[in-house]
């Protein structure tokens, strides 16, 4: 039976759920890694996220007797592979082009991780979810407000950094889809514990050249930023396997309106207008993204619902 529209209700899938739990934890973790920038050189940084994340794994998957080296070992080793070559885009685009230049050319990778699963998966990318993403996009423009769009002109000595910031954006696409092909073959602690056993070793050679003896505070940050890194990945390769990649990437998208919170507590950085209005977007395309309408509980439970 039809249920009318006044006795829907708003209902949040628990993939959703789990994303915005990830982000959060991402944020802090980009939050702590900002605090330390400033004299731990980049590749320790992501050494100590990474192994930090592996240690735990290992524990995780040990805890709850699974087996450590997975079924699809191929696919997790690229999806290892693609995440690290991600993370080390990010990182350098961070030190050659500003911020906010750099925060949105990694921000285009929930759009095309939706293109590619879409084409590889077969994943259908509905008018809302499409609506929701193109909302989101120019939300992010209008929070970071990026040099090189806002200037009138490209500046020709940031292209190659461009092109690496979108390199890494197409990596990190490519990593979220091989998590959504993997949900059907590995549990989600064994591709959490590839991802950060892979980026452990990749990391080595980079350390080698430039290294740094961390603070006490340091230090704690440092391993706070793998405990933060790997809690995010657990709930975000939980919300890979429970919803589809353009639904769960769009609200990736809140990770802005986090870091944006993070700026006013501690840093005093308060958002201009614009800044407001992307983030409006930003939520806006989120919901419209993720956001389904379904009846409420004395209707009946929402379709694929189970426990975590």
């Amino acid at each position: 039976m039809k249920v009318p529209a006044s006795q829907r209700a708003i209902w949040i899938p628990v993939g959703i759920r789990y994303m915005i739990v990830a982000v959060f934890f991402f944020s802090l973790m980009s939050l702590m890694a900002k605090l330390v920038a400033p004299t731990i050189p980049t590749g320790q940084i992501v050494l100590f996220r990474s192994a930090v994340g592996a240690i735990l794994g290992y524990w995780w998957v040990r805890m709850v007797g699974i087996p450590l080296w997975g079924v699809n070992k191929k696919l997790l080793i690229f999806r290892g592979l693609t995440g690290f070559g991600a993370l080390m885009c990010f990182f350098w685009t961070l030190i050659t082009l500003p911020l906010a230049e750099a925060t949105v050319l990694f921000y285009t990778s929930p759009c095309i991780a939706a293109v590619i699963a879409a084409i590889l998966l077969r994943e259908p990318l509905s008018v809302p979810t499409i609506t929701g993403l193109l909302a989101c996009i120019i939300g992010v423009i209008c929070v970071v407000q990026p040099e090189f769009i806002f200037s009138g002109v490209a500046n020709e000595q940031h292209l190659p950094s461009v092109a690496v910031g979108l390199l890494g954006a197409l990596l990190a696409a490519l990593a979220f889809v091989s998590v959504r092909k993997l949900r059907r073959t590995d549990h989600a602690s064994v591709i959490v514990f590839y991802f950060s056993f892979v980026s452990t070793f990749a990391c080595i050679p980079f350390v080698v050249v430039d290294v740094a003896a961390p603070s006490p505070v340091e230090l704690l940050m440092l391993i706070g930023i793998g405990v933060a890194t790997h809690i995010a990945q657990i709930f975000l390769t939980r919300s890979l396997h429970r919803a589809q990649t353009a639904k769960a990437m769009g609200i990736s998208y809140v990770q802005i309106l986090f870091a944006a919170g993070w700026g006013i507590l501690i840093f005093g950085d308060f958002p201009n207008v614009l800044s407001v209005i992307g983030m409006i977007l930003v939520a806006a395309g989120s919901i419209m993204a993720a956001a389904h309408r379904y009846p409420p509980k004395h209707l009946g439970p929402p379709p694929n619902t189970h426990s975590p």
